[in-house]
């Protein structure tokens, strides 16, 4: 087996090569090292690296072997974390400058499952500032480039990880998702990603505070993020998830983890729901073709689907809801005058993009009232879903668009003059990255993101899976066995 044969294995393949003795982890380890030296430089998306202590971990997983240990699921598999993820011993700034000399001395209970489970850690992906855009550059650690095209981006906030999975720097990344930021990269890089049901994975440890002394009074951000994998294939999703969800005893809101049911499959018997665009919001003509074509194939398969012309519950307000949500948890420590100018100043843009809805005044009756209406908003799609085992529509109204500078950071939040063009329309920027994403963070679903397709200048074009809500397994197989039917491939950067 010749040296690079294996970069870009799935990580479940390549832990199933080192359990048998095919490959060891400190060969497979030193290949990835060379090829983040070689290529890393142009793209940019590992940008904290371990590597110190990167071979020791290796050998000593492979000794660990050798002695006849009981070996986790990642025994020996190198992977990489999003860098807003605590990993002891190492920097976690979050792409935030104020705290680029911020080193954590705990892990986050991701982490340590992940550890515990054998995998060894390369080192943390690129992210923009505190997580806040669908682009990845920093002030600390520079921008990270698609590998499929330099000159694009790789999506955000999870744009390193989904580049270092694409370009063979790791065999599995974690990332984060609040609008997007899971599956906006892996549609931009051509790879696989799992946005679970909110709550189903821990958020400890996850942009923690610059110093631990001085934690504030309540916890703010409890609502529409989840936690989980970017990889190459399902099956890795489904092992990662397994690894990574289910209750701690730090965050309370996180129920017991679901047990995996074998799913006898009949296609005949499986109805999926989909659309290729919003009436209101467009999408790229290659984009709806590959979907057209996806569609297709599943009713090769024997899969009854169903196209809907618009979307099942009002997206105005689960737009709204989101932006609300967001302003409410994350700026809920401006002072009340600053919230009440910014109000008015944009309250036409409000008007034209929900999602840029803002909770004033920020009282507890507002806040109840907003979340009371989410809960009806999620009511309804669940009445929706009792129909389909799943639901299929765009990641993003584009593929990875040309890097797009920013106009002015006001704090750590970009604004954009610039538009996204959709073929040869001009749109908003955050319109044409996450209004067919955020979406499932107010409705808290699973989403399975899929590669089906290259367009015609090569960029990925990938596709959005949606499950009910707490059958994130239910979706993983069902969408496993679909794969596997199709004999898809992941295809990757030739260099």
């Amino acid at each position: 087996m010749k040296r690079d044969d294996f970069v870009f294995y799935s990580a479940t393949k390549l832990a199933m090569l080192i359990r048998n003795g095919k490959l060891t982890s400190e060969q497979v380890t030193r290949a990835l090292i060379q090829r983040i030296q070689l290529h890393d430089v142009e793209i940019n998306a590992v940008v904290n690296k371990n590597v110190e202590q990167l071979l020791n971990e290796a050998q000593r997983a492979d000794k660990e072997k050798k002695r006849g240990i009981e070996l986790g699921l990642l025994h020996g598999v190198p992977i990489t974390l999003k860098e807003s993820y605590a990993v002891k011993g190492m920097r976690t700034t979050s792409g935030y400058k104020p705290w680029k000399e911020y080193t954590t001395n705990f892990d986050a209970t991701i982490v340590s499952r992940l550890k515990d489970a054998g995998a060894i850690i390369v080192g943390k992906t690129n992210v923009p500032p505190l997580l806040m855009d669908l682009q990845t550059d920093n002030e600390i650690y520079g921008r990270t480039n698609n590998p499929w095209d330099v000159s694009r981006t790789p999506g955000g906030s999870s744009g390193g990880g989904a580049a270092a999975v694409a370009s063979g720097f790791s065999y599995l990344d974690i990332g984060s998702d609040i609008g997007g930021s899971l599956r906006v990269p892996a549609h931009y890089c051509g790879v696989y990603s799992l946005k679970p049901t909110e709550h189903s994975v821990p958020a400890f440890g996850h942009l923690p505070m610059d110093d631990q002394t001085k934690q504030p009074e309540y916890t703010t951000s409890r609502h529409l993020a989840s936690y989980g994998p970017i990889a190459r294939s399902i099956d890795d999703l489904i092992i990662s998830f397994s690894i990574i969800a289910g209750c701690d005893n730090r965050d309370v809101k996180v129920p017991p983890l679901l047990e995996q049911n074998e799913i006898t499959m009949n296609f005949k018997k499986i109805k999926i729901a989909w659309m290729d665009q919003f009436p209101d919001i467009p999408v790229a003509k290659e984009i709806r073709e590959h979907i057209h074509r996806f569609v297709e194939k599943l009713e090769s398969l024997g899969i009854q689907t169903v196209k809907i012309d618009e979307f099942p519950v009002d997206k105005s307000k689960v737009w709204e809801t989101w932006g609300k949500i967001i302003d409410a948890e994350l700026n809920s420590g401006k002072p009340s005058i600053i919230r009440g100018l910014e109000h008015v100043m944009t309250k036409g843009v409000q008007r034209d993009y929900p999602s840029t809805s803002k909770l004033v005044p920020l009282t507890f009756k507002n806040y109840m009232k907003v979340l009371t209406q989410r809960e009806k908003l999620i009511t309804s799609f669940d009445t929706f879903m009792d129909e389909y085992e799943m639901f299929i529509l765009p990641v993003s109204a584009t593929t990875a668009f040309p890097h797009n500078q920013k106009d002015k950071l006001i704090g750590y939040q970009p604004i954009y003059k610039n538009p996204i063009y959709v073929d040869d329309t001009p749109m908003n920027y955050w319109q044409a990255t996450t209004a067919y994403t955020n979406l499932f963070n107010v409705l808290t679903n699973p989403v399975v993101t899929i590669p089906i397709g290259l367009s015609d200048e090569n960029m990925p074009i990938g596709v959005q899976c949606v499950g009910c809500r707490w059958a994130d397994y239910t979706l993983l197989h069902t969408l496993k066995h679909i794969v596997s039917e199709l004999n898809t491939e992941f295809s990757h950067v030739s260099f």
